[in-house]
């Protein structure tokens, strides 16, 4: 128990400007060759919406936010309250409200710094050690990269990031079944495989996150119409 529950206490350690830095380090080894897709009113929408999100989350720091162009239906997170966002993604949520549905679960994990304990309980103690003495100078950041890219989170961080993510909707004054209408929706199309996108890989099953996270209609629509097609073409 104490070695399952030593990421959390190392990561509560960490400065946040330690973590930053290695986010910092770490996120052109995420990108790789990946184009970042850039359009100033998609950005500017995606970038308001996720800064409503994360002041219901109570995350301090601004959340740093790039889309790539990738045809993965993918979403990540990295430590430091960075947030990447694939092409593949945009195009297929359904609306501006699913595509909320998959940000917020994201901010559940920065709210929590779960890329920071995942990549403790992967990289080792050797990490935590130098990042809470705030010494990344001896750190090999390429070799963590490929720990960050392996990444995956525990199922119980999972349901958490989903349970919280429908609260934080609503704290927000969004509608909050964005989330459940994306798992829908990706179980629909493929046959409700957990595998069968990035998103969901080593996920609790699609079926029982919609179950357990139905949200509710009420509140605003996470984007306008206007806002949603400039966030749908920016990797054009």
């Amino acid at each position: 128990m104490v070695v399952v529950r030593l990421p959390a206490v190392v990561a509560a350690l960490v400065p946040a400007a330690a973590e930053s830095r290695l986010g910092a380090a770490f996120e052109p080894l995420a990108l790789g060759r990946h184009r970042i897709c850039h359009d100033d009113a998609g950005q500017h929408a995606l970038e308001q919406l996720e800064a409503r999100l994360a002041h219901a989350a109570g995350v301090a720091q601004p959340v740093h936010l790039v889309v790539v162009d990738d045809p993965a239906i993918n979403a990540l997170t990295l430590p430091g309250a960075r947030l990447v966002v694939m092409r593949g993604l945009l195009e297929q949520a359904g609306n501006a409200d699913q595509l909320a549905g998959v940000l917020v679960h994201e901010t559940g994990h920065i709210a929590s710094r779960d890329p920071l304990k995942a990549l403790f309980r992967r990289a080792g103690i050797s990490l935590a050690s130098a990042m809470v003495g705030f010494n990344l100078g001896n750190v090999d950041m390429s070799a963590l990269a490929g720990h960050l890219i392996g990444l995956s989170y525990s199922r119980e961080m999972e349901r958490a990031a989903d349970a919280h993510g429908v609260a934080y909707l609503q704290a927000s004054g969004l509608r909050s079944d964005g989330l459940a209408a994306f798992f829908a929706l990706v179980a629909k199309r493929n046959g409700d495989s957990s595998g069968a996108v990035d998103f969901l890989s080593d996920h609790p099953r699609t079926i029982e996150r919609e179950q357990q996270n139905q949200g509710s209609r009420d509140g605003e629509h996470a984007l306008t119409a206007e806002q949603w097609l400039a966030v749908r073409q920016m990797c054009a």
